[in-house]
């Protein structure tokens, strides 16, 4: 859901790029000096970095298990200076690390979706013109360590003359420049961008991992039993108050073969705005996810419907929350397409 954007929290500088994928309660990626997890993943990164330093990395991996935290982590690294550690410790304290955090450093560019004043929320699409802001950035002359960082997050979110404009500026980039590109869906990266990048996936966080993050966010740890290995999934939980989300798992247990469940499903979610509704929205998709999962492992032909409905789905969701559409229409019809798969299921 679309909102303000938000602006750093130190006072006396300008503020950092917009951020519209932001729950009301997490704080921006830029802000974090805490990773969790992905202990791997970061050492072959900073081996790669430290021996033969690739022309850009691509970040993968389900939303909110810390692949804008990451970039940002490797941005606070590189250009605090010194040798790069395994899990890019950076000097916390440190005027360059503050810089990040902040949105000001001179040599680290950040790239969304831009906020549309006119219309009171973020475009939909990151757009040319926005990629275009790169040039005039590798052409300035590099402060402090000499590395420039480019973070566009996500990649996902380009439109073709985005990507391809992105692109150019992959094939010969400046020596000491790194491109971190965040990807929260592997197939919407161009194959002529993935070919000029290295390429880490990050997993669902485990239980634990999820807790100490939650902790260290001031957030209730105990809500990582159902978060499926995402801090973002956590958080939005939290927004959305759990015992809307006792409901919304206990009518989706049942399958809502029956239209009553599906209307008690549809009210629920359309009773407040923001990520009470994405939260019950996540929780039905993430039933029909694991019906086509369920189906397809036992090579049942009705995996293919719930595939289908999936994606669908995911497509309408989008743009219910693009052009603020009818939720609880949202939500029948998406009942109605769980109900419908489980039917062709029974009847295969």
């Amino acid at each position: 859901m679309a909102r303000s954007p938000r602006v750093p929290k130190a006072a006396g500088v300008e503020a950092g790029p917009s951020e519209p994928d932001l729950l009301d309660n997490q704080r921006p990626p830029r802000e974090a000096d805490a990773l969790f997890g992905h202990g791997i993943e970061m050492a072959r990164l900073a081996h790669a970095l430290r021996t033969a330093p690739p022309q850009g990395i691509i970040i993968e991996g389900p939303r909110g298990v810390g692949k804008a935290t990451l970039a940002f982590r490797m941005a606070k690294a590189l250009l605090s200076g010194g040798e790069i550690a395994d899990d890019f410790a950076f000097d916390a304290e440190g005027r360059s690390a503050g810089q990040v955090r902040a949105g000001t450093h001179p040599n680290v560019l950040h790239l969304t979706r831009p906020y549309d004043e006119k219309a009171k929320r973020f475009k939909t699409e990151l757009g040319v013109d926005t990629v275009r802001r790169i040039l005039p950035f590798l052409g300035t002359t590099a402060a402090g360590t000499g590395w420039r960082v480019v973070i566009v997050d996500a990649v996902d979110d380009m439109n073709p003359n985005a990507a391809n404009a992105l692109l150019k500026n992959l094939e010969e980039p400046p020596q000491r420049t790194l491109f971190a590109l965040v990807a929260h869906i592997a197939g919407r990266v161009l194959p002529t961008i993935r070919s000029r990048c290295r390429t880490v996936r990050l997993k669902p966080l485990g239980t634990d991992e999820v807790t100490a993050a939650l902790s260290y966010l001031g957030a209730d740890p105990s809500l990582a039993d159902t978060a499926d290995g995402s801090v973002r999934r956590a958080l939005s939980l939290a927004a959305s108050g759990a015992d809307a989300v006792r409901t919304a798992e206990r009518l989706l247990a049942k399958g809502l073969t029956d239209a009553t469940s599906r209307f008690a499903l549809a009210d629920l979610a359309a009773q407040k705005r923001g990520e009470h509704f994405a939260v019950i929205a996540d929780l039905t998709l993430d039933a029909l996810a694991r019906a086509a999962r369920t189906a397809a492992a036992s090579s049942n032909a009705a995996g293919e419907g719930y595939a289908r409905a999936y994606l669908e789905a995911l497509g309408e969701r989008r743009r219910v929350e693009i052009f603020n559409l009818d939720r609880k229409e949202f939500m029948l019809a998406l009942g109605n397409r769980l109900a419908a798969a489980a039917s062709a299921t029974r009847g295969a």
